[in-house]
């Protein structure tokens, strides 16, 4: 890792820490101000409508702990450390409004990741992964919902993809 790299996660993981005591520990679902008419986009809601114990199920317990969490994204945090660090990878899920779909394409295939195409309740989009990571990305009028698992030692957790597919179905049914 760069000195660069390094003062970068340390950044990420100082601004984690200071955002961690945002978050009630499991917050229920806050339902949408007013329906989204058809073709609008995705419904907002914190977390993309996933609560702490839908990830705790996803992935299992005590493996994640809320880090980040607002109506436009959320980060869990990999409970895991690499000597007196914590690992600082996590899953998280972000909503970006007129976002790009190619813009996004591109940056996965720029870390190396493989894209395949998804759909999810008639949303198109596409997964990326890897080794070490895999994401969803799906899009709605002028939306893009992601969701992403990220870890530095795969081998101490379940299967990447299942997660964030589970997470990404639960997310859609609540905010599509």
């Amino acid at each position: 890792m760069t000195a660069g790299s390094a003062a970068r996660l340390a950044a990420a993981l100082s601004l984690g820490a200071l955002l961690a005591g945002c978050g009630a520990p499991d917050r229920p679902v806050t339902p949408p101000s007013s329906p989204a008419a058809p073709g609008d986009g995705f419904e907002s809601a914190d977390c993309n409508g996933v609560t702490d114990a839908d990830v705790a199920r996803a992935a299992g317990p005590g493996m994640f702990a809320p880090a980040v969490v607002s109506d436009v994204g959320c980060f869990w945090q990999e409970d895991t450390m690499i000597e007196d660090v914590g690992a600082g990878m996590g899953i998280t899920t972000w909503w970006y409004r007129g976002s790009d779909m190619d813009t996004e394409r591109d940056l996965e295939q720029l870390a190396g990741r493989t894209l395949t195409e998804w759909s999810i309740d008639d949303n198109e989009g596409f997964k990326a992964f890897d080794d070490s990571a895999c994401s969803i990305y799906v899009a709605k009028g002028g939306d893009v919902i992601t969701w992403s698992i990220q870890t530095m030692n795969s081998a101490t957790m379940p299967d990447l993809c299942p997660v964030v597919e589970q997470l990404a179905q639960l997310s859609q049914q609540r905010v599509n």
